[in-house]
């Protein structure tokens, strides 16, 4: 039936629509297919209502802004069957509400009403529609080519429909998570971190794109245009930041996704429903963005790496490259070939050949197996600690992701961070937020202790050394709220700062449960990595990468010392005697003071910024436009800083 008009000037039913609240206008609903365009755009529409607090309103016969639509009630009767179709797609339910205004009218007109007509608003009631008559004197005028005898102010309505979001875990409402507890358990105890990297175009993003939806790429870019979010990363489908993508197993090893494949799940709905999660860090692989994927691999606190290879080209020197980052820092490698469909079988066994050779490389040191089946798989499980399992996969045929999530499914957890949770709280700091109508927001790794909502804490160092005292407002862990945040969990923090201490706040800090000092100056036994012509000398200027810590660094000391880690010869930096810079001659190379690549050497570096928390312990790698070498620190001291002697 075609819309009512009225003569007199619009009637206001509601305000109008917003982006911002859980309402919804539509005039009406048409029944369309689960894989038109329309149907993806309706589910959408609806999640993004869902998504604040897993419920919404639909108010079906009103305009966008706020006016009455003057709908029948059969044409809104058949909105509300398409709505609740929509809602049962997308794991959402009709919740039966009581609306005063609806008894208020109800009365008045079904009186009037025939009783196929009674019965079908009866039913609407039933399924939790809220029938909102249009009243008689709100109705002055029916259309000029009404029959004399129809009384249409008894047929126009809107109906409202109250729905609310499922947790398919439990099969219940969902509902937003208290603060008081700690509302994931274990779980995280099931949770592994996967360092993607790999040379530029051999298909990094398209995996894990077809890994987290388990869907299979067109062949033009769908899966990774799934995973990218900057505009710029879409056009050239290259990755230049690090980002984060979550991928969950049931208890039978299923991947765990959207029924509808319209969107991919939330983190949150990942972590309530899966056994397993896997957190995949896609790094760059572009040669001009290598320190943003240095820093995602030294903060990323990977348990396993995929090293991701384009099976139609040899393995580059941007492959070795970070064959070398994960060996150093002891993250055992799985070798992933991509793109076989259509790769000729000389091509391919040509680069398998050249992968073998380049893991046997001394400064690798790893084992090849090919892996073709389950049986394989399970056969190097308790030696990845030596092996690198090699599969070949194609996400466009599908062939060789079923063996890759098998891996992944049973790959077992290499940092055991749930050891660390009876140690001091420490949080280790990656981004700040200014959150409107919260404040300062601190994202980051929870590396040891536990904290509840409403401890004090220690946010720094400063630029001064100093610690700010604060304390944590609430914790969210994909976007849940918690209770309680535990060593082995990326969270979300709401601290209590005002507007000059916000401005203070950086990436690279720390949050403790104690104050502490900032550091200055510190010692690493260091390795040069092997395969460029490097030359490290006294006031050696590099960039070091600890965990969350970026900064530039000049060795101070550098004392020389054999596979034993006995000393051999040692050349500290004078600063006097530098400002009576002797003759080149006297300054030249001699014997025992050059680092080269393959060295070992006990090193003494200061920051040239500002302090920072760093303790005994902790890896660090250095890099001066390539990665030149790895470290772990051996002590730690505080002092002043100092400037580089060379300006």
């Amino acid at each position: 039936m075609a819309s009512l008009v009225l003569n007199t000037p619009a009637l206001q039913v509601l305000p109008h629509e917003s982006d911002h609240n859980q309402d919804e206008y539509k005039r009406t609903l048409s029944h369309v297919e689960s894989n038109d365009r329309r149907f993806e755009e309706l589910g959408s529409q609806l999640l993004y209502r869902l998504c604040k607090t897993g419920s919404c309103v639909y108010h079906l016969g009103v305009e966008d802004d706020g006016t009455h639509s003057l709908r029948t009630f059969d044409d809104l009767k058949k909105s509300f069957e398409v709505l609740c179709d929509l809602a049962e797609e997308f794991g959402a339910k009709v919740v039966p509400k009581i609306d005063d205004e609806e008894e208020e009218n109800a009365e008045q007109n079904e009186e009037e009403l025939l009783p196929e007509v009674r019965k079908q608003v009866a039913d609407v009631r039933a399924r939790g529609g809220i029938i909102v008559w249009l009243k008689d004197e709100e109705f002055e005028h029916a259309p000029a080519d009404a029959p004399a005898d129809t009384n249409y102010s008894s047929l126009v309505c809107r109906i409202d429909v109250h729905l609310t979001q499922i947790d398919e875990s439990k099969g219940r409402e969902r509902t937003a998570s208290g603060g008081g507890e700690d509302v994931f358990g274990d779980r995280v105890a099931a949770s592994l971190r996967i360092l993607v990297m790999g040379n530029v175009d051999a298909g990094k993003s398209t995996l894990v794109g077809a890994l987290t939806t388990n869907s299979l790429d067109d062949g033009r870019g769908s899966c990774r245009l799934k995973i990218m979010k900057h505009r710029h990363e879409i056009t050239t489908g290259r990755t230049s930041t690090v980002s984060n993508h979550t991928m969950g197993y049931t208890g039978d090893g299923a991947v765990k996704v959207s029924a509808h494949r319209v969107r991919t799940l939330t983190d949150e709905e990942l972590v309530r429903g899966s056994e397993k999660l896997i957190n995949f860090t896609d790094l760059c692989g572009h040669e001009k963005y290598l320190k943003t994927t240095v820093y995602g691999m030294s903060s990323g606190m990977g348990d396993h790496s995929l090293i991701v290879v384009n099976a139609r080209q040899p393995p580059t020197h941007m492959t070795h490259q970070h064959l070398n980052l994960a060996s150093s820092n002891n993250i055992p490698s799985i070798i992933v070939l991509t793109k076989i469909d259509g790769c000729p079988a000389h091509a391919l066994k040509n680069t398998v050949q050249e992968m073998k050779v380049l893991l046997r490389r001394k400064d690798v040191n790893r084992v090849p197996f090919m892996c073709r089946t389950t049986a394989d798989i399970d056969e190097c499980l308790d030696k990845l600690n030596r092996l690198s399992p090699i599969i070949e996969t194609s996400a466009v045929t599908g062939q060789g992701i079923d063996l890759l999530h098998y891996l992944l499914y049973r790959l077992p957890k290499r940092r055991q961070h749930e050891k660390k949770i009876n140690r001091p709280f420490e949080f280790l700091l990656e981004q700040v937020f200014n959150v409107p109508g919260v404040g300062a927001v601190a994202s980051g790794f929870v590396n040891a202790g536990k904290l509840s909502v409403g401890a004090t804490i220690y946010v720094g160092p400063m630029d001064d050394g100093s610690y700010l005292k604060t304390m944590v407002k609430s914790a969210h862990i994909a976007r849940t709220a918690t209770g309680v945040v535990k060593a082995g969990q990326s969270a979300c923090l709401a601290l209590a700062l005002n507007k000059a201490d916000k401005k203070k706040i950086r990436r690279g800090q720390v949050i403790l449960a104690e104050p502490c000092v900032g550091i200055t100056e510190f010692d690493a036994e260091i390795c040069v990595l092997r395969g460029d012509q490097t030359t490290i000398r006294r006031n050696y200027q590099s960039y070091a990468h600890i965990l969350m810590v970026r900064q530039s660094v000049t060795a101070r000391k550098i004392t020389l010392i054999d596979s034993d880690g006995n000393e051999t010869v040692t050349r500290m930096l004078d600063d006097a005697a530098e400002t009576r810079r002797k003759d080149k001659e006297e300054d030249d190379d001699i014997e025992g003071l050059i680092l080269r690549p393959g060295c070992r050497a006990r090193v003494t570096f200061s920051f040239g910024k500002r302090p920072e928390y760093v303790r005994t312990g902790m890896r660090m790698l250095f890099r001066d436009g390539r990665v030149r070498g790895v470290g772990l620190i051996k002590a730690v001291r505080v002092g002043e800083l100092k400037k580089n002697p060379l300006g």
